[in-house]
């Protein structure tokens, strides 16, 4: 049988030579992972501030995101001069094949660190120029120089063709044999290249599989044998480590950003500027995060969720999925309303998924929400209680977002909240009545119920950025986008949860209705098989991240995209939101509250 997200084939790139746009944040992005902490996620105001009265010596103000940099012993603004000073040097003398490499390199240093926002129209120049020299066949010639470029100018949506991994050699030897491990210079072309394999579209998929295949075997050859003098450099064997275990499509910009400064720093006379800055940054946008979450609190008190009995409290869970991925000062909103329409999400789902509920009662509750009327459920108190939650956070959120979209945004929230709690309903007609649908039906319906499409469009509304007509047809709720990322998150969520699920005899579960669909089918055989469906979504998004593009910026796409990122990081091993593992734990402490020292 098809699977449902049947993945066809894009048509070929034809978008201008070079685009104007902000530039792309979805560079590479290598991450630590951590091992040792064991602590809840949902904090209080209490706590948020003994934490930083006891863990923060920094005399570094809490600024709003409108408000100027920190002071220090160095000026953020002094640090950005240096580097603008530095970019204009290299800028005159792009056309030689070396101080490229070395611009390229910058640009992608700068990304990921999270500090290519001071530097926009530094980067736009130097990967115009880049494209200029760029030769449909041959790429810039030099095989180490294309692979970095290449996967810089395709993140940034210049037309590039894979053809170029084929064709460097004249045809005299392997485009592969360009590389190796022999030397620290050499691995990291490697990481480049492994790196670059990682953005193809489906159409590329044979060309960049290949050259994935034969970077990542050789980078953990390298690994098996733990030669320090390959290594050890900049510790590099951290960062081959980092990429192999969480590649380009399982991460979120800040949390490399972090890692990336502690693997390099202090760093040499070269980097040191572009590290200091990315550190202050990041203590910078760490006390903004931590009143955030505290915000995020006062709203939970504020509507009494403490008083539903069957609700998870997720508030760091939450708010960690999207914050290191929209992580600028400016887009705060859409942090508080992303976090708050996840932690709803969550409720929502743990009432209709509670088999204890009548479920006459919970059509009652689907009622309501198709009317948007609480009288229905007057005598449901744990069910008012939730509903009223909902309503009173989006007739606040659609007040904030009317006024930055010009227009009343409310009947599109309740839309949504509507068709979630109908897809809610029946996954609870499913579970009451035992009924296992064709994989199918299933995805019709859980793709809207795992939440992706209504967190993202009830708060992308709120990034600042009039959201047009022309935007929402590429990347919009009803998009092959939107679909693509539901897909992604929904299936993470199932194979990181399959196992506990069937031992306790839930089988409407992706793994479960794919088996039911494929009599005969062991439970490993469906795994792989949903697996194969995520990657195969996850190339197709790079090609509707392409071509979004020309129409919409940067940081929209950025934003509903973050979703499949943040799914992938959550559910990589487990359940994120049931049952966080240490990783997960660390990497929220880290991000949250640790200071890099």
């Amino acid at each position: 049988m098809a699977l449902p997200c049947s993945l066809a084939q894009p048509p070929a790139p034809s978008l201008p030579r070079f685009l104007t746009h902000h530039p792309s944040a979805l560079a590479s992005l290598p991450v630590s992972p951590g091992r040792h902490l064991r602590q809840s996620l949902s904090l209080s105001p209490q706590l948020l501030r003994t934490r930083r009265s006891t863990r923060h010596s920094s005399t570094f103000a809490l600024l709003k995101p409108e408000e100027g940099f920190m002071q220090a012993d160095e000026k953020e603004e002094d640090l950005i001069g240096a580097i603008e000073v530095e970019l204009a040097s290299i800028e005159t003398c792009l056309m030689d094949a070396a101080a490229l490499f070395e611009a390229l390199m910058l640009v992608d240093l700068m990304e990921r660190l999270g500090i290519q926002r001071y530097f926009e129209h530094q980067i736009r120049r130097i990967l115009r120029t880049s494209y200029m020299q760029w030769d449909d066949k041959y790429g810039l010639n030099d095989a180490k120089t294309t692979v970095l470029a290449f996967r810089l100018l395709r993140l940034h949506g210049y037309p590039v063709s894979a053809g170029v991994l084929m064709a460097l050699g004249e045809g005299k030897r392997s485009f592969y044999e360009c590389f190796s491990v022999d030397s620290p210079t050499n691995i990291s072309a490697m990481l480049n290249l492994y790196r670059c394999s990682q953005t193809g579209f489906p159409s590329e998929s044979k060309i960049m599989g290949e050259a994935q295949e034969f970077a990542r075997s050789q980078l953990l050859n390298v690994l098996s044998e733990g030669n320090p003098t390959l290594l050890q450099p900049n510790n590099l064997g951290m960062e081959v480590n980092f990429a192999l275990e969480l590649p380009h499509r399982r991460l979120m910009p800040r949390l490399e950003s972090r890692s990336l400064i502690k693997q390099l720093w202090p760093g040499n006379e070269s980097t040191r500027k572009y590290l200091k800055l990315a550190k202050l940054d990041l203590q910078k946008l760490q006390k903004l995060y931590q009143r955030e979450l505290e915000e995020l609190e006062r709203w939970w008190q504020r509507f009494g969720f403490d008083e539903v009995k069957c609700g998870r409290k997720r508030l760091g869970q939450s708010y960690f999925v999207v914050a290191p991925t929209i992580y600028e000062p400016q887009f705060s909103s859409f942090r508080l309303a992303y976090a708050k329409g996840a932690v709803l999400i969550t409720i929502l789902d743990d009432l209709f998924d509670d088999k204890s509920n009548d479920l006459q009662e919970l059509r009652r509750l689907n009622e309501t929400f198709t009317r948007w009327d609480s009288s229905l459920i007057n005598d449901l108190p744990q069910h008012k209680l939730v509903f009223e939650g909902i309503d009173g956070t989006y007739l606040e959120l659609a007040a904030e977002a009317n006024r930055v979209q010009g227009r009343d945004i409310l009947p599109i929230f309740k839309h949504m909240w509507a068709e979630c709690a109908a897809c809610f309903l029946k996954e609870a007609e499913w579970m009451h009545s035992e009924r296992i649908p064709t994989y199918e039906e299933y995805m019709q319906c859980t793709k809207v119920s795992i939440g992706a499409k209504i967190i993202t469009w009830t708060s992308a509304f709120l990034l600042g950025e009039k959201i047009t007509d022309e935007m929402l047809r590429h990347i919009g709720p009803d998009s092959r986008f939107t679909d693509l990322v539901s897909v992604v998150c929904r299936l993470s969520n199932d194979l990181a949860s399959s196992s506990r699920e069937l031992e306790e005899g839930k089988l409407t579960t992706g793994v479960g209705c794919y088996m039911r669909d494929h009599p005969g089918c062991t439970q490993e055989e469906a795994v792989v098989g949903l697996a194969n469906v995520i990657e195969l979504a996850c190339q197709e998004l790079e090609w509707e991240l392409y071509r979004s593009r020309a129409v919409v910026p940067e940081f929209c796409s950025r934003a509903v995209l973050s979703n499949a990122r943040g799914a992938r990081l959550l559910y990589r091993r487990m359940d994120g939101l049931t049952n966080s593992d240490e990783e997960f734990m660390k990497l929220f402490q880290d991000f949250m509250f640790n200071p890099l020292e």
